[in-house]
């Protein structure tokens, strides 16, 4: 699954790559806005990736650090890639491969660039809220798409991998700025019985929360069911949206932070 995110943002990036300009000092940088709930399986990465505008070529970057989580994270990779010219402004991708220590959860607000080994400084990303999850009851089957790209809907063939049959109650997510509208499983009610090894189409499109919103989104869907009277949750692989879409009005709207 990892595998098809890089490659997934790989073929998003494929077509911004220029060559090197002259080094020079930074001046303005502004990242683009995050709303993500990404659940990770215990011991996979989590694979992010950051979008941001400079008025310059940001060679002077020696390193990055997320100092909220700093002592969580266990092990770290990170490319800075550069994309094509904007305005006055050059567009970058910093794709990250991240691995927790023993933690069940962690929150990224902020990313530190760190230039020439020794300046730093740090900038406002949104919010993503990382947790680890045990193994879920549902697995993707076919093509799991991973990336959309603007927040419209979500869909799926899952199967129930468990040994029970169990009751689903509900599909949310936990976005500040998105919930789920209109949920369907196998185009019926979402409340319905899933046998062992059945396996359901499930679809739903996403509701605003509030007036405002993020530019990128990462949705960890929420199964909630019951299993012999007993209430419990299970969580479905990651989903990102509006990164394989950077319109002119959304770099217009990232540049309108600073």
């Amino acid at each position: 699954m990892m595998k098809k995110f890089f490659l997934i943002f790989s073929i998003l990036i494929s077509f911004l790559i220029l060559g090197c300009q002259s080094e020079q000092m930074k001046k303005f940088i502004v990242f683009g806005k995050w709303d993500g709930v990404y659940v990770a399986k215990k011991d996979a990465p989590f694979v992010l990736n950051f979008i941001l505008l400079s008025d310059s070529p940001l060679t002077n970057v020696t390193s990055i650090d997320f100092p909220e989580i700093s002592h969580a994270i266990d092990d770290m990779q990170y490319d800075l890639i550069k994309g094509d010219k904007y305005k006055d402004f050059q567009l970058f991708n910093i794709a990250v491969n991240l691995r927790l220590k023993e933690v069940s959860s962690a929150t990224l607000s902020k990313i530190t660039l760190i230039f020439d080994q020794k300046y730093k400084e740090t900038f406002p990303i949104g919010q993503i809220k990382l947790a680890v999850d045990e193994k879920g009851i549902f697995t993707p089957q076919n093509e799991y798409v991973t990336a959309y790209p603007n927040t419209q809907f979500f869909q799926a063939k899952l199967k129930n991998v468990s040994k029970h049959t169990i009751q689903i109650k509900g599909v949310t997510v936990e976005n500040t700025y998105l919930q789920t509208k209109d949920v369907k499983i196998n185009d019926k009610s979402e409340k319905q019985s899933v046998s062992p090894n059945e396996t359901i189409n499930m679809y739903f499109t996403f509701a605003e929360k509030a007036e405002q919103s993020a530019h990128f989104y990462i949705v960890s869907p929420k199964i909630e069911y019951e299993l012999a009277g007993k209430a419990s949750s299970t969580y479905i692989d990651p989903v990102f949206y509006g990164v394989t879409n950077l319109t002119k009005e959304k770099l217009d709207d990232i540049l309108k932070q600073n």
